[in-house]
């Protein structure tokens, strides 16, 4: 009997043991699912937020912010400073000079002058002087003598006014002083040099290599290109994302880590292929991103595999640093990065001969999941848009997109995506 209670109550300890573990691991289990839930929606909240932070920053909102920091103020005061400056000047300087001087000197220089002279000095000479030289020396104290000095004072008086005349002799004689001739002689030296230059003359053999010159950066990027210098383009599905493209030349690894601002983040950053160039510009353009569950960055790409969708987003936008254009889907499937496996496809292509371009739309218009009545021919640029697919090892799913041509327009390419069909 006493050997049946203690295997009885031995059970019982197992099975509160047992219970006690369950309920442990399942509060665990419950805990870690309600942290990773937790951490979901703020994961996406912050991204959400960040995407809407840099839309904000992209576009028509990046104008005009420069408008509000004053710089309308800044133009008014430069121009009100001249328009007063000289206008009051000029009015005032030749109006006063001028008529002063010429009216005041002539008038009064030909009426006192001869007048004065004539009639006072002829007839005070003769009857005074005979008289009065033999007997008084005492006379020269008479008028006859003050009226000499009175001419003596007016003439030189009138003779100072030719001073202009000595105003203008001095502006004269800088004249040859601006001397020329040091100027001249270096040129001189000069010219056996630049006469150097053109003397091997081209010819039909003659090799011209011309560096590339970037056009210059739209100025919707000025903000975006403040915060991260690598921002190449923007990316803008509508209903889906609005984000900054970025670019770190031959490498694919950093932006996988990091953020558009170069922090740390499991989401990374949608970026350019660091083998692509924009000056002179690929044939082929591609932009990873990584597949979030959260259905953030390109975690909602894959909903071009739903016809439905395809048909109702077939444009979608995608702005160089130096461009603005549209893009319409052409071809929409998923493959594998693994080589030798049989979905292999390999996604990096940049520039193409005719014959190339033909191979590279033709493999991925027959893997695409559904016919799409875009036509692709040479010289139209293309877009891949590539992410994680689960469904293969090493899996990629790749969107396709070339650029609408001139004289097409969006409603266009939404009739053509209306008649897509499965295969």
């Amino acid at each position: 009997m006493a050997n049946g209670k203690k295997g009885h109550r031995h059970k019982r300890r197992q099975r509160r043991t047992v219970l006690t573990a369950f309920c442990v691991a399942l509060v665990a289990i419950m805990l870690g699912l309600g942290v990773y839930i937790a951490q979901w929606y703020i994961a996406r909240g912050r991204i959400r937020s960040d995407s809407e932070r840099y839309a904000g920053l992209y576009g028509q909102e990046a104008t005009v912010e420069p408008v509000n920091t004053g710089l309308p103020v800044e133009t008014e005061v430069p121009t009100a400073e001249p328009t007063t400056v000289p206008t009051a000047v000029p009015t005032e300087v030749p109006t006063k000079v001028p008529t002063a001087v010429p009216t005041e000197v002539p008038t009064e220089v030909p009426t006192k002058v001869p007048t004065a002279v004539p009639t006072e000095v002829p007839t005070v000479e003769p009857t005074e002087v005979p008289t009065v030289n033999p007997t008084d020396t005492p006379v020269p104290t008479d008028a006859p003598t003050a009226e000499p000095t009175e001419v003596a004072t007016e003439t030189p008086e009138e003779t100072v006014e030719p001073t202009e005349v000595a105003t203008i002799v001095p502006t004269d004689t800088p004249d040859p002083t601006p001397s020329p001739a040091p100027t001249a002689t270096p040129i001189g030296a000069d010219m056996p040099i630049v006469e150097d230059v053109p003397i091997p003359t081209p010819d039909a053999g003659t090799l011209v290599i011309a560096l590339p010159t970037p056009p210059p950066v739209l100025p919707d990027f000025e903000r975006l290109l403040a915060l991260n210098p690598e921002t190449v383009g923007f990316l803008d599905i509508e209903g889906m994302l609005s984000l900054p493209v970025v670019q770190r030349e031959n490498d694919n690894e950093y932006y996988l880590s990091h953020g558009f601002e170069g922090d740390e983040a499991r989401e990374g950053a949608l970026f350019l292929d660091g083998m692509n160039r924009l000056v002179p510009e690929d044939d082929c353009l591609i932009v990873y991103g990584h597949n979030m569950k959260n259905d953030t960055m390109f975690g909602k790409l894959s909903a071009y595999e739903d016809l439905t969708y395809l048909r109702q987003h077939p444009v979608i936008h995608f702005d160089t640093l130096y461009e603005k254009r549209a893009y319409v889907t052409f071809a929409a499937f998923a493959a594998s990065m693994e080589p030798g496996n049989r979905r292999y496809f390999n996604v990096r292509n940049f520039i193409f001969d005719e014959t190339e371009f033909d191979k590279f739309v033709l493999k991925l218009q027959s893997r695409s999941m559904y016919s799409i009545p875009v036509e692709v021919e040479y010289g139209d640029r293309l877009l891949l848009l590539v992410t994680c697919d689960y469904t293969n090892r090493e899996g990629r799913f790749i969107l396709a997109l070339r650029q609408v041509r001139d004289g097409e327009t969006e409603a266009d390419m939404w009739a053509r995506a209306m008649q897509t069909e499965g295969k």
